[in-house]
């Protein structure tokens, strides 16, 4: 049975909650919208939102704690799942995620590999006109010690601070300076909530209003100027993230015997090109971030070729899978 690509289940359900959204805008059982979501005097603020209007009042805003506080609870439970089965922005600033040496369908080198085999099983020797017996031979082990490096990869636990903790310190600060959410006038969540209200005014009752211009067009430079938005801008991924920290539920896990490049030591790494979050499943301390910025968003359980990936409720014990060197045979193609 081919397997189902999750993808689209995410976007359906994305669109869902989109609509569900819209309809409430005009009854009396509508339940808001990320910025203020609830039914009746039940309601939780987006937890950046939340903090900014603390900062701004500096005061403890009863509504807003226990905003944050239910947030932190759900990402402690589930992770980072609303990145990648709500937010809107993550569908329109989503690219294919491509590797360091060309498109997501050719695997990049190992850690530590050579240039002579990296992406692929045929040496770069062969493209150059070498003989193809020379070309073909085996070669060592692509694998190097981690103490080979000049540099440490970084480290496999916890967080790895980038942009969007920068941009994450800078909504707080300012917000802090001027008394005002600033963030939130460009907050590409919010803005496409309120270009979806402004368009249905427009056509429901002739409402016009230079922001239902305005506010798409910023919405579009977001996503235009910085189109890796979610992977290096978002300051509302980067609290998720710090939120993620102790979230150990629904994190990917490889059965290393199934597994091209750990159980046979094929050159594979198509989980990590599809990972919008730039995890490396097989490296983790090497990848761009660590599994708590995993949005569970299932797209490296998607393109493994042997299902070696899984999204157990609780981490399990892994059998341990000695390094093998890289095959560097052509596989047969059916």
């Amino acid at each position: 049975m081919k397997k189902l690509k999750t993808y689209r289940l995410r976007f359906l359900i994305m669109l869902a909650v989109l609509a569900v959204v819209a309809v409430g805008y005009f009854t009396a059982g509508g339940i808001g919208n990320f910025c203020g979501i609830g039914f009746e005097s039940i309601t939780l603020l987006c937890p950046l939102g939340a903090l900014l209007a603390m900062i701004a009042e500096r005061t403890a805003i009863p509504m807003a704690v226990i905003s944050v506080v239910v947030v932190l609870l759900v990402c402690i439970v589930l992770g980072k799942v609303f990145c990648a089965w709500v937010c809107p922005v993550h569908f329109m600033s989503r690219g294919k995620k491509k590797g360091k040496r060309g498109s997501g369908s050719v695997p990049a080198p190992l850690h530590g590999a050579s240039d002579d085999f990296a992406g692929s099983p045929v040496s770069h020797a062969a493209q150059a006109g070498e003989p193809a017996a020379q070309a073909a031979a085996p070669a060592p082990s692509l694998r190097t010690p981690c103490s080979a490096c000049a540099s440490p990869c970084g480290k496999s636990k916890g967080i790895k601070i980038d942009s969007r903790h920068g941009i994450l310190a800078a909504a707080l600060g300012s917000t802090l300076i001027f008394g005002f959410p600033v963030f939130c006038l460009i907050c590409p969540i919010g803005l496409t909530f309120a270009t979806v209200l402004l368009v249905m005014r427009l056509f429901a009752f002739g409402d016009t209003t230079w922001t239902v211009v305005a506010f798409p067009v910023i919405i579009a430079l977001e996503i235009l100027l910085l189109p890796k938005w979610c992977q290096r801008f978002c300051p509302l991924g980067a609290l998720l993230s710090l939120f993620s920290g102790l979230n150990r539920t629904f994190r990917p896990q490889v059965d290393a015997e199934k597994c091209l490049r750990e159980g046979r030591g094929k050159a594979c790494n198509l989980c990590e090109q599809a990972c919008p979050e730039g995890i490396n499943l097989h490296d983790i301390a090497a990848g761009e971030t660590t599994l708590n910025d995993c949005s569970k968003c299932r797209a490296c359980a998607d393109v493994c070729p042997e299902h070696a990936i899984t999204f157990p409720l609780l981490p399990k014990k892994q059998t341990q899978v000695a390094a093998l060197p890289i095959d560097d045979e052509v596989p047969e193609r059916g």
